[in-house]
């Protein structure tokens, strides 16, 4: 009987251990980003600030995406209503995905403003019409997301 508490006893503490920590203190705030169906909705968020849009497949089924996520989510709070984060569900919107020319997924981007229906996507500091030269495709760190989005604030 007394092997059986101290067996009981032990597992508790090891129950008790091992979520310890599990919950999250941190005082970060993070944002969803705006899920988009139509280019309308992305001209609309244009005319008041930059739009930084990322095109992936949901539901976890691409590994990149997922761990792009929080990612944007904290840049979506740091530059909160400054910036809009966007993100286009390849599967679901897949004509805004051909109008981007999506092959490899996330594929992002900023688009700084609209000159007379023409984007004029964020690129390395300057301005480009060539989406493609704007792409930042696969998982890409927080740095290079931030010079971004400082550029096409910068630049609009």
């Amino acid at each position: 009987m007394r092997n059986r508490i101290t067996i009981l006893t032990l597992l508790l503490m090891a129950v008790m251990v091992s979520f310890s920590g599990c919950t999250d203190n941190s005082t970060a705030h993070q944002s969803e980003l705006v899920t988009v169906n139509s280019i309308e909705e992305i001209d609309a968020m244009l005319e008041t600030a930059p739009v930084f849009i990322e095109l992936g497949r949901g539901g976890g089924l691409c590994p990149s995406c997922v761990e792009q996520k929080p990612i944007l989510e904290e840049l979506a709070a740091e530059y909160d209503g400054k910036v809009h984060f966007v993100y286009i569900d390849i599967d679901k919107q897949y004509q805004l995905a051909a109008m981007f020319n999506v092959y490899f997924i996330p594929d992002m981007f900023v688009i700084a403003r609209s000159d007379n229906g023409t984007y004029k996507y964020v690129q390395h500091g300057t301005l480009t019409t060539n989406s493609e030269q704007a792409k930042m495709i696969g998982f890409t760190p927080k740095g290079p997301l931030e010079i971004a989005i400082l550029d096409a604030l910068r630049l609009r």
